[in-house]
């Protein structure tokens, strides 16, 4: 696709196509990890946004979707991880379960 931009909707659908098609977690890091780098490699190819160390600010968005920082990010003592990003909170199970939930609808955009 090389720098063209393709629009977030569409990226974010296939940031869900990939995670599902992806081997299943054993482990809430295992899980995390999946998470955080299907889709910094669905960002890379195809938002033409280069990635920035730190991210971009919440306030100041350069267009480009972040996995979840670790200040948004909570580790449970069941071995949960719960996170947040600016649009979505993220469950992931002890047992590798990910539910992703739109933090405005409340609706359940991807679950495995």
């Amino acid at each position: 696709m090389g720098n063209a931009s393709v629009p977030i909707q569409e990226r974010l659908e296939e940031f869900y196509r990939r995670l599902d098609k992806a081997s299943s977690a054993k482990s809430a890091d295992e899980a995390f990890k999946l998470v955080c780098d299907t889709l910094n490699q669905v960002e890379d190819e195809l938002s033409g946004i280069p990635c920035k160390n730190p991210p971009a600010s919440p306030s100041k968005p350069d267009g480009r979707m972040y996995p979840p920082q670790e200040d948004y990010t909570k580790r449970n003592n069941d071995g949960s991880i719960e996170a947040r990003s600016k649009g979505h909170k993220i469950e992931i199970g002890s047992n590798g379960s990910i539910t992703i939930i739109n933090k405005k609808t409340q609706k359940i955009e991807f679950q495995k």
